[in-house]
């Protein structure tokens, strides 16, 4: 809709709210709104900016992934505390449903059902700067402690990095040495970075951006970051679990090629250089040819790792778009 600029005195410029709106919020001449500053407007808001966001939910009916939804969902869209309601005394452990349960369970450790305290803060555990800070028979009250920054912000994206080099360079030394239990700990690591993106996107929720394209792309990164490190642990699961002693050489090349590529992606992502994007082009034509070669000598086996090597490579050429899409 279209408002026309009405000139007030000397300096004042005013415009009109739209009737429906303002009846809508119930709004009067006196109230207050906010102004919060974007990229290339000004957005209206009937919410006070900085004031604390509550919310509330009941997990007495849910399963254990179901509330990992509701714990990520209120989490990441910046609530300051949640009261959490339940009516049972015990609960699963928190991660009955992901690999390191499944590990656990091949290894021949167990997971009893815990207190349902115990349990929640498992969950809480899970996400950086929360804190159960009051419980009762059938509530807990989390809230968060700290403060979000933006040097926060660029410290957590910066170790979401550090954490997928790490798996990379794991999965690379796996599949040379045909070992692996080197990667018995990769859900350990992976559970690391989801905490890591999963407080990026909290801070990009709570902290205002004036530049709103850039927050969209640093939200398009951060899901595929997470998307990068899915897959890592994928291959570590298969590796692990599914066929432990097979060889692994058909696809060495394959893997070396996606370890170098996000190498060479995170250099550039720090420090945007053409020459960088050029050589990630060059990779990635040169490793495009040779993918049908790779893929007829792999065994069944093989296929299966392959196919995760190459949804990676994809995911970071979807990064380097967005990346030099950051630049301008």
């Amino acid at each position: 809709m279209k408002r026309r600029i009405i000139k007030q005195g000397h300096n004042t410029l005013t415009m009109t709210l739209p009737t429906e709106w303002t009846k809508k919020f119930n709004l009067k001449a006196g109230s207050e709104i906010d102004l919060v500053e974007k990229e290339n407007g000004l957005f209206i808001t009937t919410e006070k900016i900085g004031e604390e966001k509550r919310v509330e939910f009941d997990i007495s009916e849910m399963d254990i992934p179901t509330i990992w939804k509701y714990f990520m969902g209120v989490y990441r869209e910046g609530y300051d505390e949640v009261l959490i309601k339940f009516n049972q005394d015990q609960l699963d452990s928190p991660y009955k449903f992901f690999t390191q349960h499944k590990l656990d369970l091949r290894y021949g450790k167990k997971r009893e059902k815990g207190t349902i305290l115990e349990a929640l803060q498992g969950f809480v555990n899970r996400f950086i700067g929360f804190e159960i800070i009051e419980h009762g028979k059938n509530y807990i009250i989390v809230r968060e402690m700290g403060e979000l920054t933006s040097k926060e912000f660029d410290n957590s994206l910066r170790k979401i990095f550090l954490i997928l080099q790490e798996m990379s360079e794991e999965t690379l030394e796996a599949i040379k040495t045909n070992n692996p239990k080197i990667l018995m700990h990769i859900h350990d690591v992976d559970v690391n970075l989801d905490k890591f993106h999963d407080y990026c996107i909290r801070i990009l929720n709570k902290t205002a951006n004036k530049t709103q394209r850039k927050s969209q792309l640093l939200f398009s990164t951060l899901y595929l970051l997470e998307l990068v490190g899915d897959e890592f642990k994928n291959i570590s699961s298969h590796l692990v679990k599914d066929f432990p002693k097979v060889k692994l050489g058909n696809i060495l090349e394959l893997a070396e090629v996606v370890k170098e590529q996000f190498d060479v992606y995170y250099d550039l992502f720090y420090k945007f250089d053409k020459d960088k994007i050029k050589k990630l082009s060059e990779i990635d034509s040169k490793t495009y040819f040779k993918v049908s070669t790779i893929y007829k000598k792999a065994t069944e086996h093989e296929k299966e790792i392959y196919h995760h090597l190459r949804i990676i490579g994809r995911y970071i050429n979807a990064l380097l778009e967005l990346r030099i899409e950051m630049e301008y």
